[in-house]
Parts: structure tokens; sequence; C-alpha cells
């Protein structure tokens, strides 16, 4: 069964809790994590995103929490549930920082259309499948990949996404990062290296 009723309730009070008291806070979203399920109708569409907390270490944590609550140009994600693959929303005022990191990659996509908001591009796509999650095998998560030939190199190919449900319409993430190169052990032993990063939701736009 779903998360509880109170999913939203619970990741909005860890979202508040995590500048006073960052493990209890980790902990509870984790637990969410855990108590979700893959979402039971494939994502299509545009997804609005809100980044709970970044989740790698207390000094960075502190400054992208700072940095996110001024400026975020991250806005979501969108979905093609029959081609399994989609991409991300950014509001153009990341443009300039985004062609800084990444000089050759080229594949920004206007956002068309009033209704979803002016100013914004679609970039770095994904490939979409269910599996076991990368730190916890029990359980079946989305998985949202960027390993693909069609992004940068440079940080992105290193990131999974992983998404379980845990209300109507309303889907937790975690962030997760590859520590070091594939078959090594990152921190504390994890398999592939993986850590997690970041824990966000995503909600169907209206």
């Amino acid at each position: 069964m779903l998360a509880a009723p109170t999913a939203r309730a619970e990741i909005t009070a860890a979202r508040e809790l995590v500048s006073k008291d960052r493990s209890h806070a980790l902990a509870g979203l984790a637990a969410i994590f855990r108590a979700g399920l893959p979402p039971a109708v494939p994502l299509d569409g545009r997804y609005r995103g809100t980044l709970i907390t970044p989740s790698l270490n207390p000094l960075l944590d502190r400054f992208g929490r700072w940095l996110t609550a001024r400026w975020l140009p991250w806005q979501g994600k969108t979905f093609n549930a029959a081609a399994h693959t989609g991409d991300n929303l950014f509001t153009n005022d990341g443009l300039p920082l985004a062609r800084l990191v990444f000089p050759f990659y080229r594949r920004y996509v206007p956002d068309g259309g009033a209704e979803y908001g002016a100013g914004r591009s679609r970039a770095l796509e994904f490939r979409t499948r269910l599996g076991p999650g990368a730190l916890d095998p029990a359980l079946t998560v989305l998985k949202i990949d960027y390993d693909w030939d069609r992004n940068p190199r440079f940080v992105v190919r290193d990131v999974l996404d992983e998404l379980v449900q845990v209300d109507e319409g309303y889907y937790l993430g975690q962030a997760l990062l590859r520590w070091g190169p594939q078959g090594t052990a990152g921190p504390r032993g994890t398999a592939r290296g993986w850590v997690c990063a970041a824990y966000f939701t995503l909600e169907a736009a209206a």
C-alpha cells in the first residue's frame, strides 16, 4: 500500500526540520521513501518539481539550502510514457551558467505554451525503467537514468534519480550520485558508490 495520506505533511515537516535536526529529517524522508510504491500509472506530461533538501554533506547541504532558497532554475520534469524518456524543466535565467559548465551541450529546447509559464527550457534527457533501488534492492522504484550519450559527461551522467509514489499524483524522489568509478566502493561501502545527494518531489502539473 502507499505511504500514509500524511506523507505530504511529513515531507513538508522534514523540509522545515532539516536545518535544525538534519539527521532526524533525513531519516524521516528515507522512511517515507521506503514506504512508497512504484508509480501506479506511468508518468506522462509535465510535473512540477520541489527540492526538499540536499543530503550529501552537512556543510554542503547548508550552503545548498541557502542558495536554492534564493535561486533554483530547476522547475520539474517532463515524461514521455510511451518512449520511456523525459527531460528536465529549467527557467532560462539558469542558461548562462549551464552553458559555462557544459560548454559543448546543445540540446536545450524552448518549453512552449503560455499555460506552462514563459521563459523556460527543457534539457538533460533521461530514460526511465522500473527496477530495484540502488541503495535498497528490496524496494521497486522508477529509475530516471541520465547515463546517456545525449548528456554531458561531467556530473550529469553520474546521476540516477529514483522515484516512488507516496500519495495520489505525488512522488518522492532521491537524487543519487555515483561516488567514484564503477566497481569502487563509496562512503560506508555503498554498492557502486551511489550516495543520496538530495530529496525532491514531483506533482502532476494542473
